[in-house]
């Protein structure tokens, strides 16, 4: 991920993601954006799971065999695939990381920043009602 040092922006904002950028020089390559919305030491936890909840990894490609060869990597670390588009969506994922990286050093919690699934349309009394 292209990223501005000590600003946690995009140095490529506006332009193709640095996965695209990738697919585009190894023409014929099959590429998937993943994996970089934690710092490297998450990885070898085994497997990662935070407050009971094993860690969700987005995947971004255009290739289903490619995707599925990921997704058995993910899994077999003990994580959950997210399947989240194809590869022209990996500059969403790369946004989403410089953000949050960026509030992490802050002294944020990142993981605050969004509702449990159960509210994210609102109060799940309202979705029952």
């Amino acid at each position: 991920m292209p990223v501005v040092p000590g600003r946690f922006t995009l140095a490529a904002e506006g332009g193709p993601s640095m996965a695209e950028r990738v697919a585009e020089a190894a023409a014929g390559s099959r590429v998937v954006k993943a994996f970089n919305l934690c710092h490297e030491d998450v990885w070898p936890m085994t497997p990662p799971v935070f407050d009971g909840v094993p860690l969700s990894v987005p995947l971004c490609g255009d290739d289903r065999d490619a995707l599925a060869t990921v997704r058995s990597l993910v899994e077999d670390l003990g994580c959950g695939a997210v399947e989240a588009g194809g590869l022209e969506r990996a500059g969403l994922l790369e946004a989403t990381a410089a953000f949050m990286i960026g509030l992490w050093f802050s002294g944020a919690d990142a993981q605050a920043v969004l509702p449990p699934l159960k509210f994210a349309s609102g109060s799940p009394d309202k979705a029952n009602a």
